[in-house]
């Protein structure tokens, strides 16, 4: 092969060795990256132990502030408007990792005086693996159901779509299967640059 027609290759070559380099993956996902939607941007920090940090800012000085286990469901939330936490009594310890079929009830109690003494529960049930689109990036994801009951009832239904190498999940899915679906999902992903 003459010299012109390798540097054409590697010329051509060079923009996707890039682009998968600006693919968050497994191995770099612990220095952090960044998931966008319209004018949301949400950062993505691997704390202590389990426990995921999200920090998401929607065009303005409002910030909202996310702590979730692996990413897969949220344990607290502040904003200007919103503040709630709940403290898992269940063991978390072999939720993850996830498999096709899998099901995981977790009891758990509010950080609200009003509402602790009702019995609540998150169920976990692992429906399909898929792949997720992020821009040029690509991820296998688990579609998760997640259902939260007080006393019984439930009081909220949807599915997500989990990156078990990135510990996060990349969209809601709002009245699954019904004509009022609505898909909530990011549009695309950066690394976190420090």
């Amino acid at each position: 092969m003459s010299l012109f027609r390798r540097t054409l290759l590697a010329a051509a070559l060079l923009p996707t060795i890039a682009q998968a380099a600006d693919c968050p993956s497994s191995k770099t996902a612990k220095n952090g990256f960044i998931l966008g939607r319209l004018e949301a941007l949400s950062e993505f920090r691997k704390t202590k132990g389990p426990l995921v940090q999200i920090i998401t800012s929607f065009g303005g000085p409002d910030k909202q502030v996310v702590y979730s286990f692996e990413g897969l469901f949220d344990l607290s939330l502040e904003d200007r408007k919103e503040r709630y936490a709940r403290y898992p009594l269940s063991d978390l310890s072999n939720i993850l990792p996830l498999k096709k079929g899998d099901r995981h009830t977790i009891n758990f109690v509010p950080f609200d005086a009003k509402r602790s003494a009702d019995d609540w529960v998150l169920e976990l049930t692992v429906t399909a693996e898929e792949t997720v689109a992020l821009g040029r990036c690509k991820y296998d994801v688990f579609r998760v159901k997640q259902e939260t009951k007080q006393n019984g009832r439930t009081t909220e239904n949807l599915s997500v779509l989990y990156s078990p190498d990135l510990h996060v999940t990349l969209a809601k899915i709002y009245d699954e299967g019904t004509s009022n679906q609505v898909i909530v999902s990011y549009e695309h992903i950066r690394p976190l640059v420090r």
